[in-house]
């Protein structure tokens, strides 16, 4: 880990998402700007690829002391993937990720998901205070795929709950549907249905596999994968056995007292139960094999594969991130 230098205004690419929650609210988005103008900087507005891979085209000759992203995971997914593929043979300047979605699960582990104005405004005039960490990215590969890259993934009931809060958000309108607490209500409604019996997760047939883990068979209800590590966040379902910058956990159907177990699970506490034989798979490693998977979600963007095929979750390429 090391410091910041200077931080130049005329090098700072800013890169803000006006559809990520925070800053859909009233007002936001004209607060944000107006403050940046203040400060020198011009914000670009970005959706996805299709409107950063421009900027970054422009920007990256520039020699940039500082690529900041305001805008949800998604925002940030879509700018490491450019920068792993178009730009792969140039050295990427630091990437300062602020909240501006509602989970804002990469920005809650580096400790950068307060106020944007304020960080920004600190990071231009006290860059000193303010230190850099390298950090691994995520890389999912699968032949016949374009390789996908970001810090996040979510497989079998996760994807299919992320997808469903997705549809649920875009099918209608108001708080309930709309606010900052839309996911959190939706999973809790999930979660009631399931115990009536009408919510139905129809778990699929896998194979996980890595060097030092070992392998597990069933049918998953539970795939999430990261390179992130435990900083600033209570859940980090990850257990503290193997080597390697990917972290993976995978539960079947059938484990033993999954209920019961699962709060362990979910703070990365080991337990003699959670093996392969009754239904656990959890981890680090260099490189997971996985045979059955059909789709996931990665930093809450959603990908198609072929079930057919082998898919590879592995360590992508190293960015550096401001962390506070």
């Amino acid at each position: 880990m090391n410091t910041l230098g200077p931080i130049r205004p005329d090098r700072v690419l800013l890169l803000v998402n006006p559809l990520s929650f925070r800053l859909s609210l009233p007002g936001a988005f004209a607060r944000l700007r107006r403050h940046c103008n203040n400060l020198g900087l011009e914000p670009h507005v970005v959706y996805g690829p299709r409107e950063i891979e421009p900027v970054l085209a422009q920007s990256l000759p520039r020699h940039l002391d500082l690529i900041v992203i305001v805008g949800g995971d998604g925002t940030l997914q879509g700018t490491v993937t450019l920068l792993a593929t178009q730009y792969k043979d140039q050295i990427a300047p630091p990437i300062l990720m602020l909240g501006g979605g509602r989970t804002n699960y990469t920005a809650a582990h580096l400790g950068t998901a307060r106020r944007p104005e304020l960080i920004i405004e600190q990071i231009l005039t006290s860059p000193d205070g303010f230190a850099l960490a390298e950090q691994a990215s995520l890389k999912v590969s699968q032949v016949g795929h374009p390789d996908t890259f970001g810090f996040f993934l979510g497989g079998a009931m996760v994807d299919h709950i992320i997808r469903d809060c997705h549809q649920y958000r875009a099918n209608g309108r108001g708080r309930i549907r709309q606010g900052r607490y839309s996911t959190i209500l939706r999973v809790i409604q999930l979660g009631f249905l399931g115990l009536i019996g009408r919510f139905n997760y129809e778990s699929k047939l896998m194979r996980i596999s890595e060097d030092q883990l070992g392998t597990l068979d069933g049918k998953i209800r539970l795939l999430v994968a990261t390179t992130l590590d435990k900083h600033q966040v209570a859940v980090h379902p990850y257990l503290p056995l193997g080597v390697g910058q990917v972290k993976l956990t995978a539960i079947t159907r059938q484990a033993r007292h999954f209920w019961r177990y699962l709060p362990r699970l979910l703070r990365g506490r080991w337990h003699p139960i959670f093996s392969s034989d009754n239904g656990y798979f959890s981890g680090s490693g260099q490189r997971f094999v996985l045979h059955g998977l059909s789709s996931i979600c990665v930093d809450g963007q959603e990908y198609e594969h072929n079930p057919k095929e082998t898919v590879f979750i592995a360590e992508g390429p190293k960015f550096k991130f401001v962390v506070s």
